[in-house]
């Protein structure tokens, strides 16, 4: 909830039109309470946006320095959307009663009626907005956030005053420009404020994630795979921003578009919320793709720094040739980025009748039809119906096909009326746990029992990847509603997960902290057990929320 001192002066600030005698790039800077200092910009003299925006800090500041230097004649489109994205800000702007939503619109409409202000005209409405890279603008987060604004508003209204009687350059308001080397500062002291001289910080280089590619089993696997293909490959953030939660703020995805050159063969690596902070999550999801083509490539070519830095350390250990080349080089990518494109310019009315025309496709199939779809589609159409926006009678097609209590069992091994196995549950190197535990014993059962050998909380999500594969959809088990038409660990048995005398398969518990144990078959003995038993026990297991208190 925005709060009264923030919109009065909202509309204060209105009222002095300081966009008609600023430019945007008319920079100047306010020292804020907590020690801070907000670099400012006064937008709307070019009459599209109407705002006031503070970046915070050298940070803040040199993301609006690279937006505003950059020629985005010299950028291809999607890198030109990703660019804009970056902008680090506070903005008080001003917009149409139809650029609200509701909330937003009944909020000023009811400050406004309470202190007799009218409301009229275009661009009359104050909206407040937090700008975060790579993430939509969204609502003010805290108290602190309207609190800057707040401070950031009330000195534009003083400058705003001292430009009556003098002029901007008498004030050091000068046009920026890679020579600009200082701007005014107003500080507020005795009850009101000077103007002083401020260096501007030096600009924050911006740098690229270089993941390590740390997944040993993964890359020893892709060592004895085949060796096929020239892929060309580059990083690309959608266009288009996805929300998980209500709460939370949109974000844009970021994916890799890996491509083999001469079939034009795509690479299926799922897309990740947050490249900066885990860059070595995507490296994980590219290597699980080729594990599932079960393909190591022969080289890999990219035209950018920050897919180069990307595929650097992993083509190092797999001895891969790695090439940075021009654009007019890698001809499959160009066709995908400019399907990846035309698939997001859809206007609402054309994806509508795209998706209505896959709905009537998929409602015209039979059950077996249903069931040859890849797992790609499968997983989408969960996606579709847990949202609701699929018709009742596909969803019940689908809910008979692929619902875990209707779908047959993956495998079924059957090792005599009572038996047992020994599984060999390690995580991390020296320590491990053996585990007996009976062949009619759920995988929810095994789960429990490897928490338990550990000493860990059940508070989390958890799965099993039978084919040994973190995140592969070719045979797994997920605890009970995380994945709609997943085989559920409730339901099925280690019999029917097809357990037998070597195998290996991963145990994936608290999706966020990935703790991954590594699991082995080690025997199959006739006899049962009435619960599960740990019969060897070595090393230390780990702190599951270690005490991060400073020493």
């Amino acid at each position: 909830m925005i709060s009264d001192k923030l919109y009065q002066l909202a509309f204060e600030y209105k009222k002095t039109k300081l966009w008609k005698t600023l430019w945007d790039t008319d920079i100047f800077a306010v020292a804020l309470s907590d020690g801070q200092i907000g670099y400012i910009s006064v937008m709307g003299a070019g009459g599209d946006h109407c705002a006031l925006g503070v970046y915070i800090g050298s940070d803040g500041l040199s993301s609006y320095l690279r937006v505003l230097t950059t020629d985005p004649r010299t950028l291809p489109p999607l890198r030109l959307r990703e660019h804009l994205l970056q902008q680090d800000c506070l903005q008080c702007a001003f917009e149409n009663k139809s650029e609200l939503s509701k909330e937003e619109h009944e909020e000023a409409k009811g400050y406004a009626r309470t202190h007799g202000i009218r409301i009229a005209g275009k661009k009359a409405y104050p909206q407040f907005k937090k700008y975060t890279p790579n993430r939509l603008p969204w609502h003010l987060q805290t108290e602190k956030e309207q609190e800057i604004l707040c401070q950031v508003l009330d000195a534009a209204i003083e400058l705003s005053k001292r430009l009556e009687t003098s002029s901007p350059d008498s004030l050091g308001l000068v046009r920026f420009d890679e020579n600009t080397r200082e701007i005014p500062l107003l500080r507020y002291q005795d009850e009101g404020y000077v103007i002083e001289k401020t260096e501007l910080p030096p600009e924050t280089p911006l740098t690229v994630p270089s993941p390590t590619a740390s997944n040993d089993v993964g890359i020893a696997s892709l060592k004895k795979a085949k060796k096929s293909g020239i892929w060309e490959c580059e990083i690309i953030r959608f266009p288009q921003p996805i929300q998980n939660d209500p709460e939370e703020i949109p974000f844009f995805p970021i994916t890799l578009l890996a491509v083999e050159s001469s079939s034009g063969y795509m690479l299926q690596v799922p897309p990740i919320e947050d490249y900066e902070k885990d860059p070595e999550h995507l490296l994980n999801m590219f290597i699980e793709g080729f594990l599932k083509e079960k393909i190591c490539p022969i080289s890999i070519k990219t035209r950018d720094a920050r897919t180069y830095a990307f595929a650097e350390s992993l083509c190092k250990r797999l001895k891969i040739k790695l090439n940075m080349v021009g654009d007019t080089e890698m001809p499959a990518l160009d066709e995908a980025e400019e399907n990846f494109i035309a698939h997001f310019s859809m206007d609402e009315e054309e994806q509508m009748d795209s998706l209505n025309s896959v709905l009537d496709t998929l409602l015209g199939l039979d059950e077996r039809q249903l069931r040859t779809l890849p797992d790609e589609m499968v997983n989408i159409l969960s996606m579709l119906a847990e949202q609701g926006i699929l018709p009742d009678a596909l969803v019940e097609k689908l809910d008979r096909v692929f619902s875990p209590t209707s779908a047959p069992p993956a495998k079924q091994k059957q090792t005599g009326p009572q038996h047992s196995y020994v599984i060999s549950v390690s995580l991390g190197t020296g320590c491990y746990r053996h585990i007996q535990i009976g062949g009619g014993c759920t995988l929810l059962e095994l789960h429990r029992a490897i928490l338990g050998a550990f000493g860990f909380m059940d508070d989390h999500a958890h799965a099993f990847f039978m084919d040994n594969i973190m995140w592969s959809e070719a045979d797994c088990y997920y605890v009970t509603g995380i994945k709609r038409y997943y085989r559920t660990t409730r339901k099925y048995t280690l019999d029917q997960a097809g357990l037998s005398k070597d195998m290996s398969f991963k145990y994936v518990f608290d999706f966020g902290d990935e703790w991954t144990f590594q699991c082995r078959v080690l025997k199959v003995l006739p006899e049962d057990t009435d619960h599960p038993i740990i019969i060897k026990s070595k090393g230390e297991a780990p702190e599951q929320y270690p005490s991060w208190d400073d020493e």
